[in-house]
């Protein structure tokens, strides 16, 4: 990432700290003043909705304009490919263009022509490998998935996407799947991944949006390892269906199916108590998943009552569980346990910023494309990543 966006994204996160901290009552308005004046921020950063529809546009206009130009020349499938190919190296000089300029970098413009430089590269490399050198359909297919790890991991370390480090990891994991013993590969490759991003979570070295990309990361290896020892995963051979030529379907022994089962109840516990004393908000979340999934699993194989109901129980149990936990801390001393609150955290009101913007597609105000400090006010990232000493923790 260049220097200046990282130092940009740091400023932005000390002020949206700030801004929530007034909010709370914790500083006053000079103390706000004083902490905007040392972390400047010249980029312009308009609301979610207003980015979402700013993406769409210029992805319309990129895919117009690349449509019209092979109308008109009329390429076969070699000739397609190198028009791919140089629509991407296009679209990624677009994309430096505009991170490099503080009222374009947030607008949602670089994401679009970012994200479409990817596919086009991807897409011209199968026709080039494909069509001009004849390559057999397997082989192309895993050249294309190594350059998809290559190039979104790239491009996620390059401008800070998170979404890239999934589309990365993605493909690694589909890669490895190909593989023999894909299944251990995944369960291996998951946890190395799970353990590594975590290290890097809270690291105040990297910048925002790469912490971000790093629990995206997590999370991917969190999932990965739960599907390769998933009990239903392992029945119907969902992973070995990735190979290009399956083995014929042999049933599991029964030991390891056993096996399966333990592990499909007892991973999601883990994540809830790697969330627990991490205190990873986004962990829980995906902790509280699993087990949903894992319910599901278990109904499918023990029909006790119809899988509405099961869902409906499982349900209405972690309402009650979640209204325990939070009558108990409560009632605590101060408040918390453990270092656990039931208080409302700044990082909460995202959700709260998200349901405000979806009046906002119906209106199309003007205050939509105003200045971040004017407009979005506290957003809950702030401190995320090292501003102020707040975490993204709960």
């Amino acid at each position: 990432m260049r220097l200046e966006s990282a130092a940009w994204e740091r400023a932005a996160e000390v002020r949206d700290a700030a801004a929530g901290w007034l909010r709370v009552g914790a500083i006053d308005r000079s103390t706000l003043e004083t902490i905007r004046s040392k972390y400047p921020d010249p980029c312009v950063t308009p609301s979610l909705v207003w980015r979402i529809l700013t993406a769409v546009m210029v992805s319309a206009v990129a895919l117009c304009t690349f449509g019209a130009v092979w109308i008109a020349a009329q390429p076969g499938p070699a000739g397609l490919g190198l028009v791919l190919l140089v629509f991407a190296a296009a679209l990624v000089g677009v994309t430096e263009h505009l991170e490099a300029t503080p009222r374009l970098a947030r607008r949602g413009a670089a994401g679009a022509t970012s994200f479409w430089a990817g596919l086009f590269v991807l897409a011209g490399l199968l026709l080039l490998l494909h069509e001009s050198l004849g390559v057999r359909t397997e082989r192309v297919l895993d050249v294309v998935l190594v350059a998809s790890v290559l190039g979104w991991g790239a491009g996620c370390w390059r401008w800070g996407n998170p979404l890239f480090a999934a589309f990365s990891a993605i493909s690694l994991f589909v890669l490895l799947g190909r593989l023999p013993f894909g299944r251990v590969l995944w369960v291996v490759a998951g946890s190395v991944l799970a353990g590594l991003a975590a290290s890097r979570a809270d690291s105040a070295a990297w910048t925002p949006s790469h912490r971000r990309a790093a629990m995206v990361l997590v999370v991917t290896g969190v999932v990965t390892v739960y599907v390769a020892v998933n009990v239903y995963s392992l029945d119907a051979r969902l992973l070995e269906a990735l190979r290009g030529l399956a083995p014929t379907r042999i049933a599991p022994r029964r030991g390891l199916l056993v096996l399966a089962a333990i592990a499909t109840a007892v991973l999601p516990l883990m994540v809830l108590v790697w969330a627990w004393t991490s205190r990873w908000t986004f962990l829980l979340d995906t902790g509280i998943v699993l087990v949903a999934l894992s319910l599901v699993t278990l109904r499918h194989y023990v029909h006790v009552v119809p899988l509405w109901v099961a869902l409906t129980v499982s349900g209405a149990l972690l309402i009650a569980l979640a209204l325990a936990v939070e009558r108990a801390l409560r009632r605590s001393p101060a408040g918390e346990r453990g270092g656990v609150t039931a208080d409302a955290l700044f990082s909460d009101e995202r959700q709260q910023h998200l349901l405000q913007g979806v009046p906002v597609v119906a209106a199309f105000t003007p205050a939509a494309d105003a200045p971040a400090a004017d407009e979005k006010g506290f957003t809950g990232r702030g401190g995320t990543f090292g501003g102020g000493g707040a975490s993204e923790k709960f």
